[in-house]
């Protein structure tokens, strides 16, 4: 009996080492398998969004990139236009030549200033003039004349200037007859030339309704000439006595541009001079003298006038130069 169970565990024990022998043998692959997938890497999850740009940094005045093709010339690098020749190199030491036709014009001929829209550098103005006095209360003087000036540059010119003056003889002169019981001694201008020299220390250009555009220019002026002057004789019997007289004058103008060679002109003259009127004893002296014609009395006479005129420059045309 003894013998019965002893084999009977015998029997058993072998079942268990059979049975954990098999189940060792079929799960081993599932164990290797297992742990293969362990040691293989995670699969790569999605893609990261990229880093955003970095901002650019600020850049330095004087330091920004060039856009490709904007790149100045060099001086002496321009392309030849087609026809053309290349213009030689210039020898060691010496400076390369600028300027040239229009295929040759490099970033160095860009001005940014603009040009003056009229020249009148070594042009002839021809101006037709009148002028009408305003301070003799006695005698208005209407005025014909001409000026011809040349211009040396830009704002210096020179000129001769002729009148010819017709008086009018204004109430006053009577009524102040009337009330001194005597007429007042008067004279009238019959002619007058002169030289004048001008500069133009202003000018200037405006737009007229936002379309037109007219060059202006403020100008000052002065001249020495001479001018012949004559006596209204308080009795219409009595001969006038004419007188000529060294005249000097200043001139404030105005000059507007119409067209490149039509200006109109605006201005006051004050002419001086020392003149000679017939003495209020003209028929006492003459019977001492025994009829001759006494001297004047002299009398600085200042004659401000407010003219106008028509400027016609000749040639009427003109051309820009450049100095390079």
């Amino acid at each position: 009996m003894t013998r019965s169970r002893f084999g009977a565990r015998t029997k058993i024990g072998k079942a268990l080492l059979l049975s954990t022998l098999a189940v060792t043998l079929v799960g081993s692959p599932t164990t290797a398998r297992a742990q293969q997938k362990e040691a293989s890497p995670p699969a790569a999850g999605p893609t990261p969004p990229a880093p955003e740009p970095t901002p650019p940094e600020p850049s330095v005045p004087g330091s920004e990139p060039s856009l490709p093709g904007s790149e100045p010339t060099p001086p002496g690098s321009e392309p030849t236009p087609p026809g053309q020749k290349k213009p030689e190199a210039a020898p060691p030491g010496q400076a390369p030549k600028v300027g040239g036709r229009l295929g040759s014009v490099s970033w160095r001929d860009i001005v940014t200033v603009p040009r003056r829209p009229i020249l009148k550098f070594h042009r002839v103005e021809l101006i037709p003039t009148y002028n009408v006095s305003l301070n003799n209360s006695v005698v208005r003087e209407h005025t014909l004349g001409g000026i011809v000036n040349f211009f040396l540059s830009e704002t210096l010119n020179i000129g001769l200037e002729a009148s010819y003056h017709q008086p009018q003889l204004l109430e006053h002169y009577t009524l102040r007859g009337l009330d001194d019981r005597v007429l007042p001694s008067a004279n009238r201008f019959i002619w007058s030339a002169a030289l004048n020299f001008g500069y133009v220390p202003i000018y200037g250009k405006f737009a007229l309704f936002n379309k037109f555009i007219f060059q202006w220019e403020t100008y000052i002026q002065a001249g020495l000439g001479v001018i012949e002057s004559q006596w209204i004789p308080r009795d219409p019997a009595n001969s006038a006595q004419n007188n000529f007289d060294v005249l000097w004058h200043v001139d404030l103008g105005w000059r507007m541009f119409l067209t490149k060679w039509l200006a109109i002109h605006v201005y006051l003259k004050d002419y001086m001079l020392v003149d000679s009127f017939e003495p209020a004893d003209r028929v006492t002296k003459m019977a001492e003298m025994g009829g001759k014609v006494p001297a004047g009395d002299s009398v600085f006479v200042q004659n401000l006038v407010f003219g106008v005129g028509v400027g016609m420059f000749l040639p009427t045309g003109f051309d820009y130069k450049f100095t390079r």
